[in-house]
């Protein structure tokens, strides 16, 4: 005979087969947990007639598309951002050439070529400066975006 303290030598009490003891127990939703939200019942149905429920990955709409929408699921910065940076940098250079034709201006001057080839060579150097200033500017922007996504993706594994 076993002693029933013994660990792993449990017995089952008296009863039929199949008797509460036997039942497997049934899911319980979370508290709190919204509808749609894994665990939830009816976890992966359309939630308030939106498709892919609440916590879903909303689907890839194009530039108009996320502009029109009022419930700003999709984000319109992430798809501009390239022609942003693209305009930027044609803005840095515009803006290093004209420090480039004010050097080549002074140099002509009388008596001003020393002043007008050190602002001819801080051309260059102004132009590095704000480029990275606005790559940094960029990448934050980017950063913070990506950020949104793989805390949605987070969201949505729970």
């Amino acid at each position: 005979m076993t002693n029933p303290s013994d660990p792993g030598q449990y017995q089952h009490p008296p009863g039929p087969p199949g008797g509460p003891y036997m039942q497997q127990p049934q899911p319980q939703p979370a508290y709190g947990a919204m509808p749609g939200a894994p665990g939830a019942p009816g976890a992966g149905q359309a939630a308030f007639g939106r498709p892919g429920g609440m916590g879903g990955v909303p689907e890839n709409k194009g530039l108009f598309g996320a502009l029109f929408d009022a419930n700003f699921d999709h984000l319109v910065t992430p798809k501009l951002i390239k022609l942003c940076y693209v305009l930027a940098l044609l803005l840095v250079t515009l803006s290093a050439l004209i420090v480039l034709v004010i050097g080549v201006w002074v140099f002509q001057l009388r008596n001003g070529w020393l002043l007008g080839l050190l602002i001819m060579l801080c051309a260059p150097v102004i132009w590095i400066f704000e480029a990275v200033l606005v790559r940094i500017f960029m990448e934050a922007v980017v950063v913070r975006f990506k950020g949104v996504e793989h805390l949605r993706a987070i969201k949505d594994k729970i």
